[in-house]
């Protein structure tokens, strides 16, 4: 759910309103507070932030625009359910990173069509990438027929689906030596793992 779904939900305290400069110029740590604390001027804050991190990581795993706006409203989602178990604020680009891309692989597996990207996690602002270590725990959890469907892939396909969507979010460097691969190959390998888990029994119907 985007920011502005949750109007109804986040609004100021007691009807207070925050001065723009003010909110503007708040540490992360009081804009989460803020935000999870229902004020609805925080959560805009939070989107004029990281709204073009969770829409360039859902591009990056090879989404259309439309469906990236849609991984973008279910990340926001994600945060308003699982914001408070976040221990450190400094950790919340790293923690949308992380969770819009998981959100946007599982969009993709049900998707006939990918875009190739480079990886999201250098593309993206000064280049830096925190480790993930607050995150709500969804990390090897998958839907009954997701984990059939994983199961039936090659190996070195399904630890390639496994690394991108877990919470350390590794970068594709990270992966490539991981697998002992070549980093030019990380892109191209998810787009077949993909389109391999399309044609699988269980998801195949989904996916059409």
């Amino acid at each position: 759910m985007s920011t502005i779904s949750l109007r109804s939900t986040a609004r100021p305290a007691n009807g207070t309103r925050h001065h723009t400069d003010s909110i503007h110029s708040s540490t992360i740590e009081d804009v989460l507070n803020r935000a999870l604390a229902s004020d609805w001027s925080a959560w805009k804050e939070l989107e004029r932030r990281y709204g073009s991190l969770l829409l360039h990581t859902a591009r990056g795993v090879g989404l259309s625009h439309s469906d990236a706006f849609d991984v973008a409203q279910q990340t926001w989602l994600r945060l308003w359910q699982h914001g408070g178990q976040i221990r450190d604020a400094q950790c919340l680009p790293a923690w949308l990173a992380a969770t819009a891309r998981r959100e946007g692989l599982r969009v993709a597996i049900s998707r006939k069509r990918y875009l190739l990207y480079a990886d999201p996690t250098t593309e993206h602002g000064d280049g830096q990438r925190a480790a993930v270590v607050d995150v709500y725990p969804a990390d090897g959890e998958y839907e009954p027929s997701t984990e059939r469907a994983l199961a039936r892939l090659p190996g070195r396909y399904q630890r390639l689906i496994r690394l991108l969507m877990s919470d350390s979010c590794p970068s594709y460097l990270e992966i490539a030596e991981t697998l002992n691969l070549p980093i030019g190959s990380i892109g191209p390998m998810r787009m077949r793992a993909l389109q391999m888990l399309r044609r699988t029994p269980e998801l195949a119907t989904a996916a059409r």
